[in-house]
């Protein structure tokens, strides 16, 4: 069975994981393009990515969650 992550990224492969979350080769399921796709597990008693993605923005200078999925 398929796992489809934000209804849209099918996962693949387990390519790393870290202290916040594990990260897999994902595929869009219409565009087709391949990204790494971080998750964190939804049982985790003091989440990070949500954190982790808006230090990014900070750091790039935006103020959205342009290559983000947020779930």
């Amino acid at each position: 069975m398929d796992r489809v992550v934000g209804g849209r990224y099918k996962l693949g492969r387990k390519i790393g994981s870290g202290s916040f979350g594990e990260i897999f080769l994902a595929t869009h399921i219409d565009t087709f393009e391949i990204v790494a796709v971080k998750i964190e597990s939804g049982k985790t008693k003091h989440p990070q990515l949500l954190y982790e993605a808006k230090l990014y923005n900070i750091l790039r200078g935006g103020s959205t969650y342009q290559n983000f999925v947020i779930l």
